[in-house]
């Protein structure tokens, strides 16, 4: 008996070294790092990037290419559907695809219109796909995106990647969609716009792109956007702004003083009075002077005060009129009924189908800051010139 437990043991053994029936080589695999979706006359529009493994060289830093040709190349079809699209795809593919190191999806304006549901019900369906992907709107087709120059990254997806990982933008993967609509569907997706720009050791002017704030979405429709400067408010709200630059009127005489932030964070609270909802934002935040265009003496402790005031005036300005925008497209794109939800739960239940015509109507928006200026430089006041002395002063 005691050597029949033996030799089952071993079998036991031999049978667990076996490996995993469905595994599939990395030799076999060929890995999506980029998914872009658009809507054409002809259907939708399915393009997947991935690195080519054939055409990287082993043991080279940061990777290279052999006979000069690029590393990283696209895969598209226009099909009916997204599913078979990727089907179709991945019948002229010689490798099976594999999304566990898509980090990037990008939509073009146009899909993004007509809506996104059906790419946001392929991903909830589909297990192989990266809920933490993040997810960005083209301004016009996706097709710009394969025409970019990779100037300082080796592969496409790492540039989207910088972006929410250095916090310029309004950051948003799918797991946080898909909890967006749990309650109720709206958010925003951060807006990318294209343009043409020199590069200094180029003979010629290369295609250019970057974001410029955001797209605003009601359940899975873009209704509108915050461009630019419309959009300063949000990362404020999303407590994201960290290493951006902003650029205040200085006190004094209203020139312009450009502030880095290091540190932000950010209290929402709702409160209820009657049938009138207050949301009371607060911002805390320590800045850096990077450049001052103006007469101020920041040495002054009185002056230093009045500057942090101006910037506190401008963050309130920023939040409560990115806020008031969204108001207006009659979405509640930052998702304050989450809020709500935590501090007034029975309430929250009764007015849950009449949100969107409360939160347009019936919210108010109550916005306060804390600036601290932490860094002011060796420099008390800018060097200026005077024009009528014609000459240069510095102090």
């Amino acid at each position: 008996m005691r050597m029949t437990a033996r030799l089952a043991g071993i079998l036991l053994s031999l049978f667990l070294l076996a490996g995993c029936w469905s595994s599939v080589e990395l030799n076999d695999r060929a890995f999506v790092r980029i998914v872009m979706v658009d809507k054409t006359d002809d259907g939708y529009e399915l393009v997947l990037g991935m690195p080519l493994a054939n055409r990287l060289i082993p043991g080279e830093v940061g990777g290279g290419s052999q006979s000069g040709r690029e590393p990283f190349t696209y895969f598209s079809k226009i099909e009916t559907n997204l599913s078979d699209a990727f089907r179709k795809i991945q019948n002229d593919l010689s490798r099976k695809i594999t999304f566990g190191q898509t980090h990037v999806v990008i939509i073009g304006n146009r899909y993004a219109e007509e809506g996104i549901g059906s790419l946001l019900d392929l991903i909830a369906r589909e297990p192989r796909v990266h809920i933490n992907a993040n997810l960005f709107v083209t301004h016009g087709s996706v097709d710009q995106i394969i025409h970019l120059p990779l100037t300082m990254e080796r592969f496409p997806s790492d540039i989207f990647y910088a972006y929410g990982k250095r916090k310029i933008a309004t950051a948003i993967n799918f797991k946080d969609i898909l909890r967006a609509h749990y309650m109720g569907g709206d958010f925003l997706v951060t807006r990318l716009v294209f343009g043409k720009a020199g590069i200094m050791n180029e003979s010629k002017e290369e295609n250019w792109m970057g974001p410029d704030g955001a797209a605003v979405f009601k359940a899975d429709k873009m209704v509108g956007s915050l461009p630019g400067k419309k959009a300063a408010g949000a990362l404020w709200i999303q407590g994201q702004p960290e290493t951006r630059e902003i650029t205040v009127p200085s006190p004094t005489d209203g020139k312009a003083v450009s502030l880095l932030v290091e540190r932000n964070s950010t209290r929402i609270r709702p409160e209820l009075t009657g049938d009138t909802f207050t949301y009371k934002i607060h911002v805390n935040t320590d800045l850096d002077i990077v450049a001052s265009y103006s007469n101020i003496n920041l040495k002054d402790h009185k002056q230093l005060k009045e500057m942090e005031k101006s910037v506190e005036n401008k963050i309130k300005e920023d939040v409560e009129h990115s806020i008031r925008l969204t108001q207006q497209m009659g979405t509640d794109a930052f998702q304050l009924n989450r809020f709500l939800e935590w501090k007034y739960p029975k309430e929250w239940n009764r007015i849950r189908k009449e949100w969107d015509e409360i939160f347009s109507k019936k919210v108010n928006i109550q916005c306060t800051s804390d600036a601290t200026i932490r860094r002011i430089g060796v420099v008390k006041k800018t060097f200026t010139l005077d024009p009528q002395k014609d000459k240069e002063v510095s102090k």
